[in-house]
């Protein structure tokens, strides 16, 4: 069955905006970062469409990850599901089975792979840790993840955001969260320049912000986040501050929605 071009378009949130956060469950998850420490191998990660293959392949490194899009040249391990409908039911907390070459020569590798895969559901709104660690953590990756993934969504050129982003001359929206009197605990930003988006990780200092979402407490982020309060709803309770345009602010906030029910 040939993918929709929504399929497509959740495909490559997911290699473009989600992947590169296994950067963060490497540094910060102890188990992972031991399992992938002296790792130096390619894993390619895709679906079939028709005659052609999507997929993005993940170069390991001592612990580092490069989230790279397109084919590998000679991947030493691939995984691609039959359709890319069964790749993103997974990759959304579903059931679905790739085939899988190169198992048998790298089981370890396969092992530690699908580890990796399944710390992205720590984003998941069915994840609710219970420790802070779990919370920060969870946080972390869910901010990193909806920044790079909105600059993902107008780089893709999605007629909305493309609207949104070519009428703004050269503005920072900013995300912070504060714990224990450091006002950005966890921090990114979205940078919009007539028309061209970057995301980036902690505070950008050359611009004041143009728009900060000010998260209160992991817990607050966790709850806003999660959807387990709508955004207005968390403005009234604390959890979040917004400072700066609230027009614009709702606008992000809207894309940031639209987003979070494609990846989540």
């Amino acid at each position: 069955m040939s993918a929709t071009d929504k399929d497509i378009l959740t495909a490559k949130l997911f290699f473009n905006a989600a992947f590169p956060v296994m950067q963060v469950l490497l540094d910060d998850d102890q188990k992972l970062n031991k399992m992938f420490k002296k790792v130096k191998k390619t894993v390619q990660f895709g679906a079939r469409n028709n005659d052609e293959i999507l997929a993005c392949h993940m170069a390991f490194n001592d612990g580092k990850v490069d989230v790279i899009q397109g084919i590998a040249e000679n991947p030493d391990l691939c995984l691609t599901f039959p359709t890319v409908q069964k790749m993103n039911a997974l990759l959304k907390g579903g059931l679905a089975m790739p085939s899988i070459k190169g198992g048998l020569k790298n089981l370890s590798l396969l092992v530690k792979t699908l580890a990796l895969l399944m710390g992205l559901m720590k984003m998941s709104p069915k994840n609710n840790p219970e420790d802070f660690e779990g919370k920060a953590l969870k946080t972390k990756m869910s901010l990193y993840m909806i920044t790079r993934a909105l600059s993902t969504y107008n780089k893709l050129g999605v007629p909305e955001m493309v609207d949104f982003t070519s009428r703004q001359p050269d503005r920072i929206y900013q995300f912070t969260v504060e714990h224990e009197g450091k006002p950005d605990y966890i921090a990114c930003y979205l940078r919009i320049k007539a028309g061209k988006t970057k995301s980036g990780h902690g505070v950008y200092t050359r611009r004041f912000p143009f728009v900060h979402f000010k998260f209160l407490s992991v817990d607050g982020a966790i709850a806003v986040l999660g959807k387990q309060v709508e955004f207005v709803e968390g403005v009234e309770k604390g959890y979040v501050e917004t400072i700066g345009s609230p027009e614009y602010a709702c606008m992000l906030n809207d894309f940031m929605a639209v987003l979070q029910a494609m990846l989540t």
